[in-house]
């Protein structure tokens, strides 16, 4: 996994994943909003989110109700397709499955505080997912956070 910020790499163990408030933006009100750029490889993603996708998956299918949002009425339109037949056929609604699972995925995929210095980011937001042959690229908003 290789995590850039301003456009320089930086250590992914200066990453945190917020276990409460994540996403809620207001709580950053006046600090600066920073951008990140997070690169997984595919194999890595599958084996780390394979297991939450798939009890997700579970669910909507015992549950059968989308709560009028588009992009799970996308999901069983398109017959709530396994991850990997996602992955393998529909990279768009896989997409947008991402961004709809974030807090999930984030927590997946980056250990957590591992981190003993002062000097952490806290990502709130996937807002943007692409999809290369081996990879897969997030991009979204992070915090400085300086512990005391």
């Amino acid at each position: 996994m290789k995590i850039v910020l301003n456009n320089k790499k930086t250590d992914t163990s200066l990453f945190i994943v917020p276990e409460f408030n994540y996403g809620q933006m207001q709580r950053w009100e006046g600090e600066e909003r920073l951008k990140y750029s997070l690169e997984i490889d595919i194999h890595i993603f599958m084996e780390k989110f394979s297991k939450q996708f798939s009890e997700f998956r579970e669910n909507e299918i015992l549950e059968d109700d989308c709560f009028d949002l588009e992009v799970l009425i996308a999901y069983k339109n398109a017959g709530r397709p396994t991850l990997e037949n996602l992955l393998n056929s529909n990279l768009s609604l896989l997409a947008n499955l991402m961004i709809y699972h974030q807090y999930e995925l984030l927590h997946a995929i980056i250990n957590a505080s591992s981190s003993v210095g002062k000097l952490l980011y806290s990502i709130n937001s996937i807002d943007k997912v692409e999809f290369t042959e081996h990879k897969i690229h997030l991009e979204g908003i992070c915090f400085r956070v300086e512990r005391q």
